[in-house]
């Protein structure tokens, strides 16, 4: 019940035991009877008691010649006047124990007395038997020794090394205690000294509050790096001034180092506070050689440890690479997706892959092309220079019914008056100085495909007109020719100018005005889609890099943002020639914002502001602008602006701007 802690249980069942009465007769169960009082009142905490009560005990003990019964009773008289820190008393009634124990061993056989003094009672309460019963003899040792060894080299967890270890040290000397004491560091004698295993004879953990030894004697055996052993640490002068030694009572204390080629690891220590001369040379010369053992299996346990620990962290680092890995793959490919299916997914009949453009623009130009391509209509393409007005017009002729004939396009502001209409309808050997043989004309030699006039606001008004009966009649009469000849083609128009002011003007014919102005698709400036900016730079740089046999560089952040801020007077096609110079330019795999030369003169001017409506009119454009460059990052244009969110959000509400 003691042993459980159930202290109540045990009184109640000592009152029944006492209210049963005594046997007069029995000499030895009273004495049992009182030594189960004394262990009740040693429960309770009542000392006085006990004592009374073992006193009583021990004479009914001599009463009944119980030798055995009577060393039991001066073992816990023992620890009584020890839990009472009466040291004194305590050795006393030990000695007492000791003695009756060596008369009874004295008398028995070898055999017996071996069994005898291995009763764990008697080897905890006599660390006096003799040495050949407490520690092994010589032969055993070095088999303990090899076997010991093989355990060590099998460990690979340092805490089973320094547990192994601390066993073995123990029971190789059968000390009383033993301490494993180790440095932070090897040969670190400054730093602090940690005791990660400590053992008595029984194997038990030592705990904290016992958890004391002279630390003088194990640094100094760190230090030399030689074993230290005393027979009786009190009158040693070497100890006998350290108040550790006097206060713990040492007596035997034997301490080697643990040692590797990294130098010094700690120390072995070991003592026995009762016994002098515990250990001997054997001893001394086993544990040095078993210290060095132990030294290389700690290393290796170290080193496994780390190992461990370094597997672990790339583990775990390779897990988090392949996770960052899979997740930048799937990232790519959904981009990757995304740009092969907008089209597709906005609902796009055709792929215009071949034009890139994703903005909010240029969707709207895609999704009319699909409602035209199929149909034979004259399509009017309207935007500035450098928009791409022809890559329009190709991809209305090859995703149309005419695909498999020819594409012809004439930039009519780029042939001389007097030359275009030959280009346009031909002429026949011998019509003008020059014409030395029949030439069909653009109109004839398109035999049912495609035909761009490009920049047709720049036609002179007597080909207008011209150009209007061709397309009325579907017939065509070349220069100096008698007769027409029958035209088969799709038109397709494009321009920079404003017809309609031209037709206002004067400067062009209504009436060819409305035969061509049947689909008009206008294209934005490429300011206005500069969301678009990106991929376009990419495309370029990759296909200019590719022509000129380069490694493609990468376009750096501070380029992208100049790109962005410029208003590009010239569209795409300045974007393009503009990064054409930038590939050649840059000294290594990258383009910076220096290798961008976007000057003053290609950069839009600020308007001037002559009143409040021009003021607000630069103001939109201004926050408009960075917020399209900054992909619509409010914070960061707040910032750039000088101007807190809630007024830049009220800005935008009042301007009507949102992110298309």
């Amino acid at each position: 019940m003691l042993a459980c802690g159930e202290i109540d249980d045990a009184v109640r069942a000592l009152e029944r035991l006492d209210s049963g009465g005594s046997a007069p007769d029995a000499p030895d169960l009273t004495a049992l009877r009182l030594v189960a009082r004394a262990n009740v009142r040693l429960a309770q905490g009542n000392a006085s008691e006990a004592i009374a009560a073992l006193e009583e005990a021990l004479e009914h003990a001599r009463r009944a010649d119980q030798p055995s019964s009577r060393a039991d009773l001066h073992r816990l008289f023992a620890r009584v006047w020890e839990h009472q820190r009466a040291p004194a008393l305590a050795n006393k009634e030990a000695s007492l124990a000791r003695e009756i124990d060596e008369r009874i061993a004295a008398s028995l056989s070898e055999p017996l007395r071996e069994a005898f003094w291995k009763h764990p009672k008697r080897k905890a309460s006599a660390p006096s038997q003799p040495s050949h019963h407490t520690a092994p003899a010589l032969a055993d040792k070095v088999r303990r020794v090899l076997d010991i060894n093989a355990k060590l080299n099998s460990s690979l967890r340092t805490r089973d090394v320094l547990s192994r270890t601390m066993d073995a040290a123990v029971e190789l000397v059968g000390a009383e205690r033993g301490f494993l004491v180790l440095l932070a560091a090897p040969d670190d004698f400054e730093g602090a000294m940690s005791v990660p295993v400590a053992r008595n004879l029984d194997r038990e953990q030592v705990g904290k509050s016992h958890l004391k030894f002279s630390r003088t004697i194990a640094e100094q055996c760190m230090r030399t790096g030689e074993p230290i052993v005393t027979t009786d640490a009190q009158v040693d002068g070497r100890f006998s001034t350290n108040v550790s030694v006097h206060a713990m009572r040492l007596k035997s204390v034997v301490c080697v180092p643990i040692r590797s080629p990294a130098g010094t690891l700690g120390a072995l220590y070991l003592d026995n506070r009762f016994q002098r001369g515990s250990f001997d040379a054997e001893d001394i010369e086993l544990l040095s050689a078993f210290g060095n053992q132990a030294a290389i299996a700690l290393t290796n346990g170290r080193l496994h440890d780390e190992l461990r620990r370094r597997t672990t962290e790339l583990e775990r680092e390779r897990a988090r690479v392949q996770e960052l890995m899979a997740s930048q793959a799937a990232e790519i490919n959904r981009l990757t997706d995304e740009v092969r299916t907008t089209r597709q997914v906005l609902g796009h009949r055709y792929d215009y892959s071949n034009i890139i453009g994703r903005s909010r623009g240029m969707q709207q130009v895609f999704a009319m092309l699909d409602r035209v391509i199929e149909s034979d209509i004259p399509v009017l393409i309207l935007g500035e220079s450098g928009t791409g007005k022809e890559l329009i017009a190709r991809a209305l002729h090859v995703h149309g019914r005419r695909r498999e004939r020819p594409f012809v396009a004439i930039n009519c502001a780029a042939v001389p008056h007097a030359l275009l209409e030959s280009e346009l309808f031909g002429h026949v050997k011998g019509a003008f100085t020059g014409a030395d043989r029949d030439h069909d004309g653009l109109l004839v030699s398109a035999r049912g495909g495609t035909v761009l006039l490009d920049e047709i606001g720049d036609m002179p008004l007597e080909m207008q007109a011209k150009l209007l009966r061709v397309l009325q009649e579907g017939e065509v009469r070349a220069i100096g020719a008698t007769r027409p000849r029958k035209v088969d083609f799709r038109l397709a128009c494009a321009t920079h100018r404003d017809l309609t002011a031209e037709v206002d003007a004067g400067r062009f014919r209504q009436d060819l005005f409305y035969r061509i102005n049947v689909v008009p698709i206008r294209l934005p400036p490429l300011r206005d889609r500069r969301e678009d900016i990106p991929e376009l730079a990419h495309h370029f740089i990759v296909q200019h890099a590719q022509r000129l046999g380069r490694i493609v560089p990468r376009l750096e952040r501070d380029a992208l943002q100049v790109l962005l801020r410029h208003r590009w007077p010239g569209n795409v096609r300045e974007l393009e020639n503009l990064l054409l110079q930038a590939v050649l330019l840059c000294e290594s795999d990258r383009i910076r914002a220096t290798d961008v030369q976007v000057t003053t003169r290609t950069t839009a001017q600020p308007a001037r502001i002559r009143s409040r409506r021009d003021y607000r009119e630069a103001e939109q454009e201004t926050i408009r602008d960075a917020l399209v460059a900054s992909r619509w990052n409010v914070s960061r244009v707040a910032r750039e602006l000088g101007m807190s969110r809630p007024t830049l959000y009220r800005k935008m509400r009042q301007y009507g701007i949102h992110e298309r």
